[in-house]
Formats: structure tokens, sequence, C-alpha cells
């Protein structure tokens, strides 16, 4: 018994061992091989690190989920278009039916009984029928015609629906792309004054440790890095979120660490140009819904009026009393053509009611309009407002960067003399730096608005 137990617990040790050695190399395996699938899934993904406008312009017009929503919008409003083209052919219907009747009371003095609107077989019978019906709408005072007109007008809003959304498009990618430009300046620079205020903290560092400046002036320079250093991650953050949006309109990942944003082409455009506020696809989105609600009114009016319809139809039938086989066994019984006229006398004024909200809905339309192209108006003139104001800042910006400039170089040369020294030569490069983001800002923001009222003044 003790030979048995000990070598029991000599088996267990040696599982034990065996299966301690074989788990490191069974996760070094399971990790290699999840570090593997993370490395192929890194190379699927293709950062790119150089964009220009066009090119995000052109991905997004291929990604645009809202331009392929539009789309559809479209393709679904030509379907309505064939169905109201349907109302001018004829309708045709095949009729099938068959009937097991149990009469409680056989009579056989008549075929058929009927009270009322209702149709009594007075017989105990198997019967089966089959039938053709065609029908069609002679005359309706062109209510088919102009529901035809509205779901022509409905997909001509439509296409001008898609050109407007493509049209926001533009404009939200171009406000993206502007910040990211603007960012990526502003880093840029940021970057240059950052190396400089860093090399002022080494310089103040050693006049403080040879007494010559104040515990304060140190540590205003500790501060001054700090803050470049913190502006820096503020652009970047703000950067990076313009970028993750951008992702979302063209489909594509972007390098936010090493990206080249090329500059946004010159405007060539007189912003002054656009006065005929009806050549706008604004107008032109309300003018057909006005078009189409006149439509919708004319249709509703004419449901006053009676409608005229032609039909034929033909019937085979057949019947026995005992054997439903035998009913199968149809033959022609009767065929009639006709005329009808259906003309509507009272309908608790729901027709009334129809036509007065269509006409108010029209009317209210006709507001809409008036407000659209008001705001537009408004908009523009906010737009030309801002180009002149940063005209003015342009200007001043130049004259300030080249006053800068002479300081700079004045400066320069008295540290070459000795008679100043690198901090000031230092200040004097922030000074000029920091005038040259304002002016690197106001002067994209300037393109990118004149670029903003050509998108918006652009006929459809």
């Amino acid at each position: 018994m003790r030979v048995r137990t000990n070598s029991r617990v000599l088996i267990l040790f040696v599982v034990m061992a065996v299966m301690v050695s074989v788990s490191p190399a069974l996760a070094i395996k399971n990790s290699s091989s999840n570090s593997a699938k993370i490395d192929i899934i890194n190379q699927d993904v293709k950062y790119v690190s150089k964009i220009s406008f066009e090119d995000v312009l052109k991905k997004a017009k291929e990604h645009s989920y809202d331009l392929k929503i539009a789309d559809y919008e479209v393709l679904i409003a030509k379907q309505d278009i064939r169905g109201a083209r349907s109302e001018y052919f004829p309708k045709l219907n095949f009729m099938a039916g068959t009937e097991y009747t149990k009469n409680f009371r056989d009579l056989k003095d008549t075929t058929m009984m009927s009270i009322g609107d209702a149709f009594i077989n007075p017989y105990t019978r198997y019967q089966s029928i089959l039938g053709i019906t065609v029908g069609y709408n002679l005359f309706d005072f062109g209510v088919r015609s102009d529901n035809l007109k509205i779901a022509k007008e409905d997909t001509k809003l439509k296409e001008l629906e898609t050109q407007q959304k493509l049209q926001e498009l533009n404009l939200t990618l171009l406000d993206s792309y502007a910040k990211i430009l603007v960012t990526s300046k502003q880093i840029e620079i940021n970057q240059k004054i950052l190396s400089l205020v860093e090399n002022n903290l080494e310089m103040k560092e050693r006049l403080f440790e040879a007494k010559e400046i104040s515990k304060m002036e140190f540590n205003d320079a500790k501060v001054e890095v700090s803050k470049t250093k913190a502006k820096i991650s503020d652009l970047k953050s703000i950067r990076e979120e313009a970028l993750n949006w951008l992702s979302f309109y063209t489909g594509e990942k972007y390098n936010t660490e090493d990206l080249k944003v090329e500059d946004l082409k010159k405007a060539d455009f007189d912003v002054l140009e656009f006065q005929d506020y009806t050549k706008s696809i604004v107008w032109k989105i309300h003018e057909k819904n006005i078009k189409k609600k006149e439509l919708e009114l004319s249709v509703a009016k004419k449901n006053y009026l009676p409608k005229v319809n032609v039909y034929g139809r033909y019937y085979l039938y057949g019947y026995d009393h005992n054997n439903y086989g035998k009913a199968l066994g149809i033959e022609p019984s009767n065929f009639s053509v006709g005329a009808s006229m259906v003309m509507p006398l009272f309908d608790g004024f729901k027709t009334s009611s129809v036509i007065q909200k269509t006409a108010l809905e029209l009317k209210q339309l006709q507001v809409e309009r008036d407000k659209a192209i008001a705001e537009l108006m408004i908009r523009l003139a906010s737009m030309r407002s801002n180009l002149i104001y940063l005209d003015e800042q342009i200007l001043e910006n130049s004259n300030a960067m080249s006053e800068l400039k002479d300081k700079e170089k004045s400066v320069h040369r008295l540290v070459s003399k000795k008679l100043a020294s690198p901090l000031e030569e230092n200040e004097a490069i922030i000074l000029l730096l920091n005038q040259q983001i304002e002016y690197e800002k106001n002067s994209i923001t300037q393109n990118a608005i004149t670029h903003g009222i050509q998108i918006l003044t652009e006929e459809y």
C-alpha cells in the first residue's frame, strides 16, 4: 500500500513539472501569435501623411453617408413617377373561387334569392368560378396628370436636395480643413517658440546659478516653457478632433503626429458678384416645394368633381349538387361591359378641410422660403463683413511683422557685437513668431471665407 501511494505521489509531481515547463512555452506561443495578429491588423490600416483640400473633397464625395442616402432618396422618388404613370394603364384582375354551400331547406322553385344587398343560394351544392375584370379610368379632370407632375417635381426636389447636401459637405470640409491647417501652422511655429524659450531657460538657469538674476525671473522662464508646451498640447488636441471628423467624412485614417497639410488654393472669386438669390440652391429647393404644394392643392380641389370609369368582365362558372370534382368543370357563363361615374356629394367636409389645410401649408412654405433667403443674404453679408475686418487685420499683421523683422535684425547685429544678450534676440524672434501666428490664422480664415462664399453662391 505504501509503495502504491508513493508511486502515485511521484506520478503527480512529474505531471505538475511537465505542465509548468509547457505552460510558459504555450504562453510565449500564444503571445507571439497575438502580437502577429496585431501586427497584421496594424499593417492593414494605412495612415495618410499628406492631405490637400481637393483630395479630401474627392474622398468625401465617394464616402459620404449623407450623399449615399440622398442618392437613394432620388431613386425612391423615381419609383413614385412609375407609380403615378401606372394610373394611365388599364387595371387587369384575375379571380378564382370555389365554394360549398349547405342549405338546410333546399328550395326547388327558384335559383337565387336576394334580400337587400344579400344573395342567398337556395341549393346545397359545390360551385367554382373563374373571372377576368378589366377597368380603366376614362376621365378624372386631370387628377392623374397632376399626380404625375407632383411625382416629377418631387424627384427634381430630391436631386436639388442632393446638391444641397453636397454644398453642405463642401462647407463642412472647408471648415474642418481650415481648422486643421491653422492648427498645423500654429503647432509648427510654437515648436520654434518652444525651442527658443527652452534656450532662454537654459541661459537663465546659468544666470541664476551665477546669481545675476532673481529666482522670480528664473521661475518666469520655467512658466513660459510650461505654457508653450500646454499650448502645443491644446493645439494638437484641437487638430486631432478635427482630423477625427475628417475621417468620418472621408473614411481615411490620418497620421496625427507627422501630417503635412497643403495650403488652400487662393480663391479667385469676386465676393460681391452674387446678387440674384433666385439662382441659389436654397431658392430653387423652396420653389420646388411650393410648386409641389400648388399641385397638391389642385388635386384636392378636383376631389369635388366626378370620375368616369369603364370596365369589362368575363366569367366562367361550374357547379354540381353532389360532386366537387364535377363543379370544377367550368364553362363560359357571362360577359359584360359598362361605364360608371362616381360623383361625391357629401363627405362630412373632409375634402374642404384638406383644401384649407393644403392652402395654409402653401402659405407657410412661402414664408419659409422668404426666411431662408433672408438668412442666406444675412449670412453672406456677415461673411463679407468678416473679410473686410480680416483685410485690416492682415495689413496690421504685415506691418507689425515688417517692424519686428527689422528689430530682430538690429538685435542680431548688437548680439554679434556683444552689445545685447542672446536672450534679447530670442525675445525679438518670439515676438516675430507670435505675430506670424496671427498673420497665418487671419490669412487662412480669409481664404476659407472666400471659398465659403463661392460655395454658397454657386449656381445649380
